[in-house]
């Protein structure tokens, strides 16, 4: 069975559409852990109108404390041991619980299994997708610059990880990249090529509000995983970043039409020749 965690906080208006997608998969063998981060609107009374006639939903609401606190506290509340991610303004695709859960099964040497998403506007219209390679890409080297999964795609083998599974509070809004640096060098990650999850793209969506202090945190994490532990070489690293960076770059102008802010490029730039000094 599968523990599946959706953090809330003021999500009125995309949380009934979420909420759906996971009620109405191919498999109904799980519980879903939603936990309202001090919600101001409505979103803990539209959570308790499914939780009234669905018993596979479990409701934490507190006040605020932000989301790593509310993904590990998801994680220590879960009983079972597939956790699966999902955010608030996001949407499964039916199988998805299916297809993940079958791979896991398939495979128990695999910790994480992302998959291939599109990305909607506000208003759910489709405005591109991206599929990702389906080998063990991320075992052997890191993605500089850009988490290797779509963070509320992933379903994590919780017996198999244990202790490892939580999310490191040190690393606000890069918690997710931090993690998968971390658990890439015990275990192993993959995607999937089917697309099995809508993410939606809202302006006012953390990772934007919050990009410079992600970037930071991303440097940190980097810092610490590859010039302390040596987890990438040097041919990697530098077709990583190259690779991200022109990805990155795109996304924003093209979708988001923003440029990168100068000051974060010129930290990251600094962190690069930073690693190719010390990097074998």
């Amino acid at each position: 069975m599968i523990s599946v965690i959706l953090p809330v906080y003021n999500a009125e208006l995309y949380l009934n559409k979420t909420i759906d997608s996971i009620l109405n998969q191919t498999i109904s063998d799980f519980e879903l852990i939603c936990i309202d981060d001090g919600s101001t609107d409505s979103s803990l009374k539209i959570l308790y109108g499914y939780a009234n006639v669905d018993n596979r939903i479990r409701i934490i609401s507190r006040d605020n404390r932000g989301l790593i606190y509310t993904l590990n506290e998801g994680i220590r509340e879960s009983k079972y041991n597939i956790i699966a991610r999902i955010d608030a303004d996001d949407v499964c695709e039916p199988k998805r619980f299916e297809i993940q859960l079958s791979y896991l099964n398939s495979n128990p040497d695999v910790a994480v299994v992302g998959t291939s998403y599109n990305y909607i506007d506000e208003n759910g219209n489709l405005i591109g997708k991206r599929i990702l390679s389906d080998k063990y890409i991320i075992n052997d080297a890191i993605k500089v610059f850009g988490s290797p999964f779509c963070h509320p795609s992933v379903m994590i083998n919780k017996k198999l990880v244990g202790e490892d599974l939580y999310y490191d509070k040190d690393y606000i809004h890069a918690e997710d990249y931090e993690l998968w640096l971390r658990l890439s060098k015990k275990y192993k990650l993959i995607n999937l090529k089917d697309i099995l999850l809508n993410y939606r793209i809202l302006s006012s969506s953390i990772s934007r509000k919050n990009e410079y202090q992600q970037k930071l945190s991303m440097v940190r994490a980097l810092e610490y995983h590859v010039l302390n532990n040596k987890v990438l070489d040097k041919d990697n690293l530098i077709n990583y970043y190259l690779y991200n960076k022109n990805r990155c770059y795109f996304m924003r102008n093209v979708i988001f039409n923003k440029k990168i802010k100068l000051d974060t490029i010129i930290q990251l730039m600094y962190f690069v020749l930073k690693v190719l000094k010390n990097v074998k």
